[in-house]
């Protein structure tokens, strides 16, 4: 039996991430594939617009077979660490034999070479590298113009390391060259929208930043229906009306009680936390209105506002810099978590216990097994999606379950 992997965050799952999944099983002619999902809380530094469970839904509805989460840890980390920890963990299963990513360029090629020189680090690249951050380029300028310099031969780097997707597959390849893993890269040219597009324009591909925004202006709900399955629209509607979809801004009043709560001790303990930054934040706190604006206060030239944002993130949820130590030196993630899977691929569940290299978390008995240490990071995780569901909570006056009591999905 072949598998297939996808790291994906599906903030919303949307038609073109259900044509990666159709196109994964067409090219590699996989039987089963394994999505390895962000959970409540994502790469840009940001909660996810509705919750993980029916992100899930919408993921086995489309044709994955298996959903197993990235802990916050590592999902609200940068394109690198975040790649790092996906890939270990779909390497840790044992099952996969192809990696799935989709990207802008859709050129395998490219982006390996690309991968290779910023894995490799060789000494004239680095050379040009550090020549242009002495000059006062931003990191990324700098190792774009160090790249070209030194792969003059590669057409289109710049809008090569410039593309939100190639970036993380990037990392990907990355990855599986750091940990020496047997998964088979693949990529699938996105179709349609840009990742960060802002607009529906018709058609059915549109980005999942342009829904998102959408919902949060309350602008073109109606037409959401063209871009997503049923089972994701459906979810996606029910969440709106019952006043349940997770924004920043929702959190703005835990934001701030942590910051001002701990003001007199800084924040650099802080994973991505510099002194520089933990400054900046006590120094403008009296400014504090709400957390997006709060981010762009904050952002300098060196600092993106997803940067900023990840940071205060890791001061409002606890990810210290000893917890990204602790993962890095044990190996990233230390279980492996299921969030559903399809009744006609229940096998996979029974391969997964077999092979994976590490324990394999399907509820709250599973979880009590795990060493002390794992048990630790599992109870870690599950109050940090706790949070995501007071804020629901909150929001609608719906009562939520704990992430430890919730069912698996199962379709």
């Amino acid at each position: 039996m072949k598998f297939a992997g996808i790291i994906a965050e599906y903030n919303p799952f949307h038609n073109g991430h259900a044509y990666h999944i159709e196109q994964t099983k067409k090219i590699t002619g996989a039987d089963r594939v394994i999505v390895a999902m962000s959970g409540n809380f994502t790469q840009r530094g940001a909660p996810a617009i509705y919750d993980k469970y029916s992100r899930t839904l919408a993921a086995l509805n489309a044709g994955a077979d298996l959903v197993i989460q990235i802990p916050s840890v590592y999902s609200l980390s940068s394109a690198e660490f975040f790649g790092k920890a996906a890939v270990s963990l779909l390497d840790s299963t044992g099952l996969i034999d192809y990696l799935s990513f989709g990207t802008e360029a859709g050129d395998l090629e490219n982006i390996s070479k690309v991968a290779d020189i910023l894995f490799e680090e060789p000494e004239k690249y680095q050379r040009s590298l550090k020549q242009y951050l002495k000059s006062g380029d931003t990191f990324p300028v700098a190792r774009t113009r160090a790249l070209m310099e030194y792969c003059p031969e590669i057409v289109n780097l710049s809008e090569i390391v410039a593309s939100p997707n190639n970036i993380l597959g990037i990392e990907y390849l990355k990855a599986l060259k750091s940990i020496g893993s047997s998964m088979k890269p693949m990529t699938v040219k996105r179709l349609g929208a840009d990742h960060n597009d802002h607009y529906m324009h018709g058609g059915t591909n549109v980005s999942a930043k342009a829904i998102r925004e959408a919902v949060s202006y309350g602008s073109q709900i109606e037409a959401l229906s063209e871009y997503m399955n049923d089972v994701s629209y459906t979810s996606l509607i029910g969440a709106i009306e019952n006043n349940q979809t997770v924004f920043e801004n929702d959190l703005s009043g835990m934001m701030i009680y942590k910051l001002i709560s701990e003001r007199e001790k800084g924040y650099t303990k802080y994973f991505d936390v510099s002194e520089d930054l933990s400054d900046r934040i006590v120094n403008n706190l009296d400014k504090f209105t709400c957390l997006t604006e709060f981010c762009d206060l904050l952002k300098t030239r060196d600092k993106t506002y997803t940067r900023i944002s990840r940071a205060l993130f890791h001061i409002l949820l606890g990810i210290t810099d000893e917890s990204i130590a602790n993962a890095e030196y044990s190996g990233m993630c230390k279980y492996v978590r299921v969030l559903g899977f399809r009744k006609e691929s229940e096998d996979v569940i029974s391969e997964l216990k077999t092979h994976s290299s590490l324990p394999v978390i399907t509820g709250y008995n599973d979880a009590k097994n795990l060493y002390s240490e794992q048990f630790k990071d599992y109870i870690n995780e599950c109050r940090i999606e706790d949070l995501y569901y007071a804020v629901q909570t909150m929001k609608s006056g719906i009562p939520s379950k704990a992430d430890a009591s919730r069912p698996l999905v199962v379709i």
